[in-house]
C-alpha cells in the first residue's frame, strides 16, 4: 500500500484509464456489466471505509483537543486561586 502514496493523482487517473480500456477491449458485454458492477460495490465499499476512518481520526483530534483545553482551564483557575 506504500506504493500507492508514491503514485500522482494523474498517474492513478492513468493508469485506471487504460486498465478501463484494456478491460473494453477484452471482456464482451455481459461480461463489461459484471466486472463493472463488481468495481463500483468494492468502491462504494472503500469509500464508505475511508470516510469512517476520517470520522474516527477526527474524534480523536477532538477528543485531544478538549484535553488540552480541558489542561489549560484547570491551570488558569489554580492560577487565578492563587492570585486572590
Amino acid at each position: 500500500m506504500k506504493n500507492l502514496r508514491s503514485i500522482s493523482p494523474a498517474g492513478l487517473a492513468v493508469l485506471s484509464a487504460l486498465a478501463g480500456i484494456v478491460l473494453v477491449i477484452v471482456l464482451d458485454e455481459d461480461s463489461l456489466d459484471a466486472v463493472g458492477n463488481v468495481f463500483v460495490g468494492i468502491g462504494g465499499i472503500l469509500l464508505i471505509a475511508a470516510a469512517q476512518n476520517d470520522y474516527i481520526e477526527e474524534l480523536g483530534r477532538l477528543k485531544m483537543q478538549n484535553e488540552i483545553l480541558d489542561k489549560q482551564l484547570e491551570y488558569l483557575n489554580k492560577k487565578n486561586h492563587r492570585i486572590k
